[in-house]
């Protein structure tokens, strides 16, 4: 139980640090116009990854969207757990 919210903590606190980090770095270097907006084209390029594996990953899913799902049910006293068929 407590992995899973050291987990959950941790992801939950990664933006703000990088946010502290991000405000750390800009305060302390001082970048140029054109320095920051290659920073900022990188963030975007980073973001358009992230959203092209998210769909690539929900393409490639096995669940298909058609499927009916059958819910976890009670079987001489053992649970059986949820699927798609």
């Amino acid at each position: 139980m407590i992995r899973i919210i050291l987990i959950n903590l941790v992801l939950f606190l990664t933006p703000f640090v990088l946010v502290w980090a991000w405000t750390q770095f800009l305060a302390a270097q001082q970048p140029s116009a054109t320095s920051r907006k290659r920073y900022a084209v990188a963030a975007m390029v980073g973001l358009l990854f992230v959203l092209a594996s998210l769909l690539s990953y929900r393409v490639s899913s096995g669940n298909a969207p058609d499927g009916s799902y059958i819910a976890p049910y009670l079987e001489d006293g053992k649970i059986v757990p949820g699927r798609f068929e």
